[in-house]
C-alpha cells in the first residue's frame, strides 16, 4: 500500500520524493508534487513501478543505474524521461539512497526527482546552435578556399594573357626582320649561282688567258688558290640552302608563337589536337634537349576539337611541363614524355606520360588543389594543375590520373568533341596505380 510522506512534504514542500521497492522498482510512497506531476492518485499508483512511467528508451537504463544503487547504496546524476499526467515527457534527474532497516538490510530505495527539461531543451538549443555555426563556418571556409582559387586562377589567368601578349609582341617583331632575311636570301641563293656560272666559264677560258696574258693568269691562279675556289665552288650553294632553311625553321617558331597566343583565332574554335601538341613540345624543345628527354608519339587521326583555342593549349603546355619538371626531379637520364591521342565516340582522349618521379599515394588527392605544391618554395606556384582541371571541367571533361611512386604518372584527359555549352564541374577522377607542379 502506498503512504503518503507527511515528513517530506513538510520538510521540502514541492519536492517530487518517492521510495521504490528494490529489485521490482514497485512504488511505496510518492510526495504530493510527484503524484501531481504523474497525475495519478494514491490508489491509481498502488501496484504500479517506476518503469511504467517511463519511455521506453530509458527502461533499460533504470534498471541498470537502480541496481547499482541497491548494490552500492546510491547513484546521482542520471537523467530519465517521465511521461506526465498531460501525457508529455520530462526530462528528471535522479538522485537515489538506499535506505536500511535495523538489521541492514536494505528496506527501500529513496529517489528524488529533479524537472531538468528546460535545461535539456537549451543544451539542445544550444547543440543545435553551435552545429549551425560549425555548418555556417564551414561553408564560410569553402566559400574562402574557392574565391582563393579564384584568386589564384585570376593571377595565373593575367600572366598567361600577358604571355600570350608578349609572344604575339615577339612574333611581330620577329616576323618584319625576318621576312627580309628571308626574301635576301632567296635572291642570294640565285645570284650565287649565276655567279657561279659565270666563274665557271671563265675557267673554261684559263688557257687562251694564259697564252694571251701569262702575268694576269698566274694573279688569277694565285687569288683562286687564296680564297680555295674549288671549296667554294662546292660548298656556297649549300651554305646558302642551309641558311634558308634555318629562316624557315625560325619561321615556323614564329607561328607556332602566333599559335600559342591566339592572335589570329576566335576565343572558341576548331583545333587538330595532334598539332596543338606538337606545339606545345616544340614550344618545350630547348627545356627537353637539355634534359635529354625522348617523345613518344602515338598519335591517331582524333577530329577537330571544338574548344577555347587559347586555354586548351595551356592545358597542354601544363600537362607537358609538368612531365618535364618530374623527370628532372628524378633525374632521368634518359627522360621520356610519352603522348597519344584517340577517339572514343563524340570524346578525344589525350595521354600525357612520364618517367619521373611519380605521386605518392597521400598526395595524389591533393594535387588539383589550389597552391599545393611539392617543388621547393619559389619554384611553382600550384596553380598548373589547379588551372588546367578547371579549364578541362569549363570544357565538360575529366581528368584521370594514375601514379606509381618512383615509376612516373600519367594523365589521361577525356574532351567532348563539341564544347560544353555551359561550365560543367566534373571532378578529377583518378585511376588505379600506374608529379606535379
Amino acid at each position: 500500500m502506498i503512504m503518503r510522506l507527511p515528513d517530506v512534504q513538510a520538510a521540502s514542500s514541492g519536492q517530487r520524493i518517492g521510495r521504490l521497492q528494490p529489485g521490482t522498482l514497485r512504488w511505496l510512497e510518492a510526495s504530493e508534487s510527484l503524484r501531481e506531476f504523474l497525475g495519478l492518485s494514491i490508489t491509481m499508483l498502488a501496484g504500479r513501478t517506476l518503469l511504467d512511467f517511463l519511455h521506453e528508451d530509458d527502461v533499460a537504463l533504470a534498471r541498470d543505474e537502480f541496481r547499482q544503487a541497491a548494490e552500492v547504496g546510491e547513484r546521482h546524476d542520471f537523467v530519465l524521461r517521465l511521461k506526465s499526467g498531460l501525457g508529455r515527457w520530462h526530462f528528471h534527474r535522479i538522485y537515489t539512497q538506499g535506505r536500511y532497516d535495523a538489521s541492514g538490510a536494505l528496506n527501500h530505495i529513496r529517489c528524488s526527482f529533479k524537472d531538468v527539461t528546460d535545461r535539456v531543451h537549451a543544451d539542445e538549443e544550444l547543440r543545435r546552435r553551435t552545429e549551425q555555426l560549425t555548418a555556417a563556418n564551414e561553408q564560410l571556409r569553402q566559400a574562402n578556399r574557392k574565391l582563393k582559387e579564384a584568386q589564384g586562377q585570376l593571377v595565373h589567368s593575367e600572366k598567361l594573357a600577358a604571355l600570350g601578349t608578349l609572344a604575339a609582341g615577339m612574333a611581330h617583331e620577329i616576323n618584319n626582320p625576318l621576312a627580309f632575311a628571308s626574301n635576301n636570301v632567296a635572291v642570294l641563293e640565285r645570284e650565287v649561282a649565276a655567279l657561279l656560272e659565270v666563274v665557271d666559264s671563265y675557267r673554261e677560258g684559263s688557257d687562251a688567258l694564259r697564252d694571251a696574258r701569262p702575268e694576269l693568269a698566274d694573279r688569277i691562279a694565285r687569288l683562286q688558290e687564296t680564297i680555295d675556289l674549288d671549296y667554294l665552288r662546292a660548298n656556297l650553294p649549300e651554305l646558302a640552302r642551309s641558311t634558308r632553311r634555318g629562316l624557315t625553321r625560325v619561321a615556323k617558331i614564329v607561328q607556332k608563337l602566333r599559335d600559342f597566343a591566339q592572335v589570329d583565332r576566335a576565343a572558341v574554335g576548331e583545333i587538330d589536337v595532334n598539332a596543338a601538341i606538337d606545339g606545345g613540345l616544340a614550344m618545350l624543345v630547348e627545356a627537353m634537349a637539355r634534359r635529354r628527354i625522348e617523345v613518344e608519339r602515338g598519335y591517331e587521326s582524333p577530329p577537330p576539337l571544338e574548344c577555347a583555342c587559347a586555354d586548351m593549349n595551356q592545358v597542354f603546355i601544363n600537362l607537358l611541363m609538368n612531365a618535364i619538371q618530374a623527370i628532372e626531379s628524378a633525374g632521368r637520364d634518359p627522360g621520356r614524355i610519352g603522348v597519344a591521342t584517340r577517339s572514343a565516340g563524340d570524346v578525344i582522349v589525350v595521354e600525357v606520360s612520364d618517367n619521373g618521379t611519380g605521386i605518392a599515394p597521400e598526395i595524389l588527392p591533393r594535387i588539383f588543389d589550389p597552391f599545393f605544391t611539392t617543388r621547393p618554395a619559389g619554384r611553382g606556384t600550384g596553380l598548373g594543375l589547379s588551372l588546367t582541371q578547371s579549364i578541362v571541367a569549363d570544357h565538360g571533361g575529366r581528368i584521370e590520373v594514375e601514379s606509381v611512386l618512383g615509376v612516373g604518372t600519367m594523365f589521361r584527359l577525356h574532351l567532348p568533341r563539341r564544347r560544353a555549352s555551359r561550365p560543367v564541374n566534373a571532378p578529377p577522377t583518378r585511376g588505379p596505380s600506374l608529379d606535379q607542379e
